[in-house]
């Protein structure tokens, strides 16, 4: 088993990545709409003990701390794993997290090998630090144990 945490994951959602994952999976134009209203031109500066950035665009991320980004997050993450998703319960999701199920070592290390990439071509990364596997030993017997960079 590997449990998987994404860095950062509300903050690396880009925009234009959203709208598709809502458009596939069937959410109601209006929806999208009073979402993308949300979003769609917004903008911030920074303040900091020299003084405010000028205004600049937001186009990445989901708004930290609203009830409602949990919603569009959702299919977001579908969207990210449908790669490696099989029958419940080898690939499971809560909020940005990730848990990896597989018979064999070797398979869950090549389960989470594909998501990493395709996490990192979306621009999403893997918290190498909170990310943790777990062995269990439910058949009693060993399997062939390979080395991977997160599961040594």
């Amino acid at each position: 088993m590997v449990f998987i945490d994404l860095e950062e994951a509300y903050d690396r959602v880009p925009h234009k990545f959203l709208w598709r994952c809502l458009e596939k999976k069937g959410v109601p134009p209006g929806y999208i709409r009073v979402i993308k209203d949300m979003y769609e031109g917004s903008r911030t500066n920074v303040r900091t003990s020299g003084g405010a950035t000028s205004d600049f665009y937001v186009g990445l991320g989901l708004h930290q701390g609203s009830v409602l980004s949990h919603f569009p997050f959702t299919p977001v993450m579908d969207e990210l794993t449908k790669e490696i998703q099989d029958e419940v319960p080898w690939c499971m999701l809560f909020a940005n997290d990730i848990v990896l199920i597989n018979k064999t070592r070797e398979r869950v290390n090549n389960k989470l090998e594909q998501q990493r990439h395709t996490l990192k071509y979306r621009g999403f990364r893997v918290s190498t630090s909170k990310t943790k596997c777990l062995y269990c030993h439910f058949s009693g017997r060993e399997d062939v144990r390979e080395k991977s960079p997160l599961m040594g």
